[in-house]
């Protein structure tokens, strides 16, 4: 009796393992160029349990614009995700497509040409924070995934769904965590809160930490450069700012790693100690955040991760259009440096 063609037997003649075999054959991701392999062997050899389905997988192709509003190629937090994307759309054989729209100096009417002449299939949206470009985005028809979103309140038709990082949990957490071990009881916000929806929930984050995570009263905080065109790479101008404070300056909860290292340079140049005299909490860990002494407390976010459920996201919408926006949250990870450790003090 002719014995039965098996995961284990198809993943012998391949050379892989077994578990990558069965992702390949129930759906699972695995670099496409494996999958075809696997689809193709277990056609040669009459694989019982392969249906359509598994055929249908390997055959689908999309066209993906990925556009940004600004200029990623040099940005540390960006790099990962954009190579993620990349490489993820490589593996699936799909085209991709990039553009940076320049708010205010590129005409939409311009960038919905292109978009219409590409015929793509869905948008990857990356830094665009516009609350007037969002909906006419979105108001083209194509599905949309956005890599955060605005702050603003808006109410768009569906269509789209927007992938962000865990923020506002985050910075509740080291804020109760700081307040209960160190005692801190003001903390200050440095960052434009209305900038984009991350920024804000990290500021609401803190917030919530100091009302509900420590008991005190929700405005023993201040916020550090309220005006959006503020220059937060100039440490000269946070330490003016720094003077204004209302408090001695405790806890500076920063809206990322970069604003963090010119606080910490500007509290340097006030002969203020860190974390002796103030702790400063950054976020994304990038570079950035070990770049300066002391090494700055952040919350690392697993990038490639974040481009690949990006992407799996945009595909799944592209599928499934009709399906209900989605918020989809991924969480970080704290990483605790010497920014916010007194003990060894």
């Amino acid at each position: 009796m002719k014995k039965a063609v098996t995961i284990q037997s198809i993943a012998e003649q391949l050379n892989l393992s077994r578990n990558t075999v069965s992702k390949a054959l129930n759906g699972q991701y695995v670099p496409e160029a494996t999958r075809e392999l696997v689809l193709k062997k277990a056609q040669e050899m009459n694989y019982k349990s392969l249906n359509a389905s598994h055929i249908e997988i390997g055959a689908k192709r999309y066209r993906i614009l990925m556009v940004a509003g600004k200029p990623l190629i040099n940005i540390n937090y960006f790099i990962p995700l954009v190579k993620s994307i990349e490489n993820g759309c490589y593996e699936r054989n799909y085209e991709l497509f990039q553009y940076t729209y320049a708010l205010n100096r590129t005409p939409f009417s311009g960038f919905a040409e292109y978009v219409k002449e590409l015929n793509v299939d869905g948008i990857m949206a990356i830094e665009c924070f516009d609350r007037d470009f969002i909906t006419k985005l979105v108001n083209l028809g194509k599905p949309v995934c956005f890599n955060d979103f605005t702050a603003s309140n808006i109410r768009l038709n569906k269509n789209y769904d927007v992938i962000s990082t865990d923020d506002e949990k985050s910075i509740f957490y080291i804020v109760k965590y700081l307040g209960q071990k160190y005692n801190v009881k003001h903390f200050t916000f440095v960052g434009d809160r209305t900038h984009c929806l991350s920024f804000y929930d990290r500021y609401i984050g803190m917030r919530r930490g100091i009302s509900l995570g420590i008991g005190l009263h929700s405005d023993s905080h201040d916020i550090l450069c309220r005006d959006e065109s503020f220059d937060y790479g100039n440490p000269e101008a946070i330490r003016t700012e720094i003077l204004k404070l209302h408090y001695k300056p405790e806890c500076f909860i920063c809206c990322n790693d970069f604003v963090a290292r010119n606080v910490c340079d500007a509290l340097k140049s006030l002969k203020l100690r860190v974390p002796q005299d103030a702790l400063v909490v950054g976020f994304d860990n990038v570079p950035e955040s070990t770049a300066v002494v002391p090494e700055i407390t952040s919350f690392s976010i697993d990038k490639d991760f974040l481009g690949r459920e990006a992407l799996r996201t945009l595909v799944n919408r592209i599928e499934n259009p009709d399906t209900p926006t989605r918020m989809i949250t991924v969480s970080t990870t704290l990483v605790l440096r010497e920014s916010t450790n007194r003990r060894h003090f």
